[in-house]
């Protein structure tokens, strides 16, 4: 079943992502969009502080940041984890493959993840990792759901 629309990861999303080497790792900026509309501009210097958010609309971006302590309730940096998480979901959506993690894969830490072989629909692979490899508990991404599923139960 599909997100609603209400949901921040439908609502918002991030265009222009741009990323390139610093000192300790990588920095990073991109555009803020609410369905498609530009609100402001978020960036991360690559040294391990929090992100930094410049909002073009001021109402938006309260909307924004709102959303996210919602969503993350219990996060320290509530919207540097929905920016993350927006800028995974368009990462996967764009793959022209099936992308999909086993349990000892580190996607929510790092986006650890394996492509299918080019071609498979997303019930192939869901139904090979199933009978094949149950027992390292794989998971799919689901571009309905812009998460990673577990395969089984994920139809």
């Amino acid at each position: 079943m599909p997100l609603p629309a209400s949901h921040p990861h439908q609502r918002y999303s991030v265009s222009g992502y741009q990323e390139r080497p610093s000192g300790d790792g990588f920095a990073w900026s991109c555009d803020l969009l609410r369905h498609g509309q530009s609100f402001g501009l978020v960036s991360d210097d690559g040294r391990g502080g929090s992100a930094d958010f410049t909002f073009t609309d001021t109402a938006r971006g309260e909307e924004f940041l709102a959303a996210a302590r919602r969503l993350h309730p219990d996060a320290d940096r509530p919207a540097d984890v929905l920016v993350d998480e927006l800028i995974t979901v368009r990462q996967m959506n764009a793959l022209d493959q099936v992308a999909y993690c086993f349990e000892e894969d580190r996607f929510e830490e790092s986006g650890e993840h394996r492509l299918a072989e080019p071609g498979l629909t997303f019930e192939q692979v869901r139904e090979t990792l199933a009978t094949r490899y149950a027992e390292r508990r794989p998971r799919v991404w689901d571009r309905n759901r812009s998460a990673m599923v577990p395969v089984t139960g994920a139809g």
